[in-house]
């Protein structure tokens, strides 16, 4: 494992949710990441894509991060079997001491966030925080933090908090390896294989004080799909995914799309 300072892994978390993958904001969420925290921390970026539901869209996806990615650095890209699964992996392999856990459809606040990589590091060594997490919402009690506790390290003020979610975060590699990665179960579906199996788990925290801003948003990068899902129900949408009914409905709404742009 390197030691260059206070560098980390930007690690990625994609799946192929749309056919044309251009829909898929992965580009955006990148882009936004490096626009907050800059390029210098960051030794290398690492992409795991599930191919899950749309497969044929995967080396489309690919070939669409090899190219916007190029400019911004070292970066290479690993198949995985859901999120569990690659957030998993993205521990094993890493090589540096933190790593930034980030899934594709976020974007960060810039004007909320005023430390640097090197700061938050700082922190969490100092106050044995392995899980610094970035809040979506205002920092409140709700019926997930259902304990915050005020504190500073390094000049960078946090909360205390009982849970762990899968917002974008940064993880202490070795505490990981060592204590958590046991927990982390590729056999439950989506997020619940990490954050709901890492419930309660000590040395978490929130950045900023109590009542500050939301520092990310989120663009749901599975919307349309949850939405297809809460229609037709979960055995019907099942069934479609699997048949790959639903992978060739969308290619021909995409493909008439592009015909009407044309015509």
């Amino acid at each position: 494992m390197t030691d260059a300072g206070a560098q980390i892994t930007l690690n990625v978390f994609s799946n192929c949710s749309e056919v044309d993958v251009r829909k898929i904001p992965v580009k955006e969420t990148v882009e936004s990441f490096f626009a907050c925290f800059g390029s210098d921390a960051v030794a290398r970026t690492v992409y795991f894509i599930d191919p899950f539901p749309f497969k044929r869209s995967y080396d489309a996806l690919c070939r669409r991060i090899s190219e916007f990615h190029a400019p911004l650095g070292p970066f290479e890209i690993h198949y995985t079997y859901g999120l569990a699964f690659g957030y998993r992996k993205s521990i094993v392999l890493s090589e540096t001491e933190y790593a930034f856990q980030l899934e594709h459809d976020w974007r960060f606040n810039g004007a909320s966030i005023r430390h640097s990589i090197e700061n938050l590091v700082a922190a969490m060594k100092t106050g044995g925080i392995d899980h610094l997490r970035f809040n979506l919402h205002s920092n409140a009690v709700n019926r997930y933090d259902v304990e915050l506790e005020e504190t500073s390290f390094a000049s960078v003020p946090m909360l205390r908090t009982p849970m762990r979610s899968n917002n974008p975060h940064l993880i202490h590699i070795p505490t990981y390896r060592e204590k958590w990665l046991h927990l982390i179960d590729p056999a439950r579906g989506k997020s619940k294989g990490v954050e709901e199996n890492l419930w309660r788990v000590p040395n978490s925290a929130i950045y900023g004080p109590l009542n500050y801003p939301a520092t990310i948003e989120h663009n749901d990068g599975r919307e349309r799909l949850r939405q297809l899902g809460k229609t037709l129900g979960k055995p019907t949408f099942n069934f479609l995914i699997r048949s790959g009914a639903m992978e060739a409905a969308f290619r021909a709404e995409n493909f008439l799309k592009r015909r009407l742009r044309r015509a």
